[in-house]
């Protein structure tokens, strides 16, 4: 092996879980920027079925690499099916959103997701969850409220599409988790992306707008982003608990501001940098904590283990 493949193999399976969702969160920050363009004329039904139908064109070399029935191969296919049909309908709200709202404000609300996912992973996947990684997970949901504050009066249609498909992507978030424990990441995203092209193909069929050829272009850069995120992310899930994975994901909230304002012109107030201040902190501080406690289980073990 190389030194550097040596030394990543080095770094803790929970170190490199949060590496890799901290690198899942850039990329579907791109993402992003690649479906805005579209957005602006082309329906969300449309929106979802070719997004997610170019993905699957960069799927095609794993497949090819690891032969179909190794790809598709799981003992959890009803489960792959759920989880593909949740996930196409919190995509279409989420395209429904993706116009109306600025990339920092529909980051921010996403960030109500992690309540329902810390809730899921304790009830349903029986994950360690101490109070530390309780309160860092409120902390980053305070400092999302922080930056929808100054324009919560006016509650209009994306906002409500993105409260109502938050805990929709949860679900499947969490249901990913679960199929992690026995599916490699490839066979995961596969299965989402042949899913939910069936499951939006009616829909885009009914509601049809040919897009145009630029168009294209940005779908194609959209699924390179979007497979790329979504193996990054699965490989994450299966090295580390969603819930310590969590608070990392509030990082997308600054590639996302960032990408809004030199690209879109969408300046964000103060109040997107006091919050996304105070949800950094609560990402550093759970990561901090988590190493702690990994570090005195470890020595606790070293102590008990015969001399």
């Amino acid at each position: 092996m190389s030194p550097l493949v040596d030394r990543w193999l080095a770094l803790s399976p929970n170190l490199r879980g949060i590496l890799w969702v901290a690198l899942s969160g850039l990329v579907f920050a791109l993402l992003n920027v690649f479906t805005l363009i579209p957005a602006q004329h082309l329906n969300p039904y449309v929106m979802s079925f070719l997004r997610y139908l170019f993905g699957a064109m960069f799927l095609v070399p794993v497949v090819m690499r690891l032969g179909l029935y190794r790809s598709l191969h799981t003992r959890r296919a009803p489960l792959h099916i759920a989880r593909g049909a949740i996930h196409t309908a919190g995509m279409m709200l989420w395209f429904v959103a993706l116009p109306l709202t600025t990339l920092a404000e529909i980051t921010a609300l996403g960030f109500t997701g992690p309540i329902f996912v810390t809730i899921g992973a304790a009830l349903f996947l029986r994950e360690d969850v101490r109070l530390r990684r309780w309160l860092a997970v409120i902390v980053g949901f305070i400092g999302a409220m922080i930056i929808i504050r100054p324009g919560f009066g006016s509650i209009h249609l994306g906002v409500i599409c993105i409260l109502i498909s938050t805990p929709i992507f949860s679900a499947s978030n969490l249901i990913s988790k679960g199929l992690a424990r026995t599916d490699s990441a490839s066979t995961i995203v596969i299965w989402q992306n042949i899913v939910i092209v069936a499951c939006a193909a009616p829909f885009a069929i009914w509601f049809w707008q040919t897009p145009e050829w630029s168009d294209l272009l940005w779908f194609v850069a959209a699924g390179l982003c979007g497979t790329v995120g979504h193996i990054c992310q699965q490989r994450g899930y299966q090295l580390a608990d969603i819930t310590l994975l969590q608070p990392i994901g509030f990082l997308s909230l600054i590639w996302n501001t960032l990408l809004g304002y030199f690209l879109f012109f969408q300046k964000p107030d103060v109040w997107t940098f006091v919050g996304a201040a105070v949800i950094f902190g609560s990402a550093l501080y759970i990561s901090h904590r988590e190493a702690v406690r990994r570090a005195q289980v470890t020595s606790a073990a070293a102590q008990k283990a015969p001399q």
